[in-house]
């Protein structure tokens, strides 16, 4: 039995690595062609490692912006996914915490519903919502992305909060009832800050869709100085060709914020994730 399991857990070691690396060399390609030369990057032979190591296609995304500077789109995308994040997590805890306490006589209907919008492509409420927006008077403003990032995130937090409220005994609210807290008193008091694992992983996927997102501010937002920095994506296509390390820049400078959310919340994505599995 124990050759079995060490065996077993040699191949299952190995498997994870064969996964590991498939996941995580397009990663260390986009940083490596990133520091290329545009004539390193098309030599006939590839090369694993930078020869001659440029900052050339950094320089092109930071610096080369037209009339627009890079930290303009950078602040924009900060803007649109914060207030998104906002938003989403302010009304998708109401919601779950309604859902989860209340007994409603369509529950599993609205749960389904919510389910069903989870689903659904992003794209497919582009038309739609560009028609709503537009007779709102709202286009070209940071309120329409803002709102389609929102809009979608919310049934993701729904599902991701519930749980928690489901799980949280209801003595804890009987027994802040008894000490003069009202109905908003006890869901800001007691219940929001049990279930604030569940609220941070909504809160921080919430904010990478917004920040990742291009559909939506390409289709809603027309003037440059309000685009987001995904859009500096379109500054390495010129008309010459495809500009790669610019591209691969870009596609770092766009990452890191997200690594960066990943490392500083780990703690608290991970519990937040497994607590939620395991409770719902």
């Amino acid at each position: 039995m124990a050759k079995r399991e060490k065996r077993n857990r040699i191949i299952f070691n190995l498997i994870t690595i064969v996964i590991l690396v498939i996941f995580l060399f397009p990663i260390y390609w986009m940083i490596n062609t990133s520091f290329k030369s545009v004539d390193e990057i098309f030599a006939r032979i590839p090369t694993f490692f930078p020869q001659n190591p440029t900052l050339e296609g950094y320089y092109h995304q930071l610096f080369v912006r037209g009339t627009v500077p890079f930290w303009r789109t950078f602040m924009n995308s900060v803007i649109i996914a914060s207030l998104a994040t906002i938003i989403s997590a302010g009304l998708a805890t109401f919601a779950a915490y309604g859902l989860a306490r209340f007994k409603l006589r369509f529950t599993e209907s609205i749960l389904f519903v919510v389910l069903l919008a989870q689903m659904i492509p992003g794209v497919l409420f582009l038309s739609p919502m560009f028609i709503s927006f537009q007779r709102m008077n709202v286009l070209n403003t940071y309120f329409a992305p803002v709102m389609f990032t929102a809009l979608q995130s919310v049934p993701f937090c729904i599902i991701v909060m519930r749980p928690y409220f489901l799980t949280i005994p209801k003595e804890l609210e009987e027994a802040a009832k008894i000490d003069g807290c009202g109905k908003l008193k006890t869901f800001f008091r007691v219940m929001v800050p049990i279930s604030y694992p569940g609220i941070i992983v909504s809160a921080a996927f919430t904010f990478l869709w917004g920040w990742g997102d291009l559909m939506g501010s390409l289709t809603f937002i027309r003037s440059e100085t309000m685009l987001p920095l995904t859009v500096n994506m379109f500054n390495a296509i010129t008309e010459d060709g495809v500009r790669w390390n610019s591209l691969m820049a870009f596609a770092v400078i766009l990452t890191v914020p997200v690594v960066a959310i990943f490392v500083s919340l780990q703690k608290y994505l991970i519990s937040g994730m497994t607590s939620g599995a395991v409770k719902g």
